[in-house]
């Protein structure tokens, strides 16, 4: 990998979203309004019982915007190439596909720390709630997982779309909303039918919101737990990564990448 280019494919996803509203909106609106509507429903549920939710659900909220953006620009800055029929220019020039899908990893990092910033301070100054008196721990071990798997997720949908087309960019929006339910991030494991925490339990997503939990509630972590969200993560990374290497040179067998469907 050459790293001039991976700066040039940072330099063209910058001023493609310093020039599009709706690139911007993903950065600030969205988080905005998740904000508003989860914290005025936490405050009415912290007025109807005695237990204090605002930490637990607040910092699910903060912390899945790393797996959010991980996943969604990754694909939509790809999609990108389609819309503009950019595709074909692409993968034309000398770029490899390892520079491409670096360049979008750390694209896809840098709105994500944006993202926290902005829910960060917000949440801060509306909510008098400061994500960092949660402890450091539980963000030096979470943010890794939730962004590797996030990236695991995003290349996965974009390895689909070289196979399939257009027609399923839909998931590019609604996987990471797919999976949510069943990563435990505002509720604990246990408060899931049986057989939805057989499936949820496998989700590196899951044992990072349930040792979130328990950090806050006994200052400890299950480190067993922690170490099987990063294996596999990892381990889904390079599977992902092969796949996607497989459906990028099918799309260029089958011409999909001049068809821009």
């Amino acid at each position: 990998m050459k790293w001039y280019r991976i700066k040039a494919l940072l330099l063209k996803y910058w001023y493609l979203t310093k020039n599009r509203l709706d690139r911007l909106f993903d950065v600030i609106y969205w988080p905005l309004i998740d904000v508003f509507i989860w914290g005025f429903a936490i405050y009415f549920i912290e007025s109807i019982s005695e237990v204090s939710v605002l930490s637990m659900i607040m910092g699910g909220i903060i912390l899945w915007v790393f797996i959010w953006r991980a996943c969604q620009d990754l694909v939509v800055y790809v999609l990108e190439d389609f819309w503009s029929r950019n595709v074909y220019n692409l993968f034309t020039s000398p770029i490899t596909s390892m520079e491409l899908v670096a360049s979008l990893m750390i694209f896809s990092l840098l709105r994500a720390a944006a993202t926290f910033l902005i829910m960060w301070i917000l949440t801060a100054v509306v909510y008098a709630f400061d994500i960092t008196t949660l402890g450091l721990l539980p963000f030096v071990v979470s943010i890794p997982v939730l962004v590797l798997f996030g990236w695991v997720l995003g290349i996965f949908i974009t390895a689909l779309i070289f196979i399939f087309g257009k027609s399923i960019q839909v998931f590019a929006w609604s996987i990471v909303w797919v999976i949510q339910p069943f990563s435990c991030v505002f509720y604990p494991l246990a408060a899931l039918p049986e057989w939805a925490q057989s499936i949820a339990i496998l989700f590196p997503t899951t044992h990072v919101f349930e040792n979130l939990r328990q950090s806050i509630t006994t200052g400890t972590m299950n480190w067993p737990s922690i170490g099987y969200a990063y294996v596999v993560s990892v381990i889904l990374l390079v599977l992902v990564s092969l796949f996607f290497q497989y459906a990028l040179e099918r799309a260029k067998k089958t011409g999909l990448l001049c068809r821009y469907e």
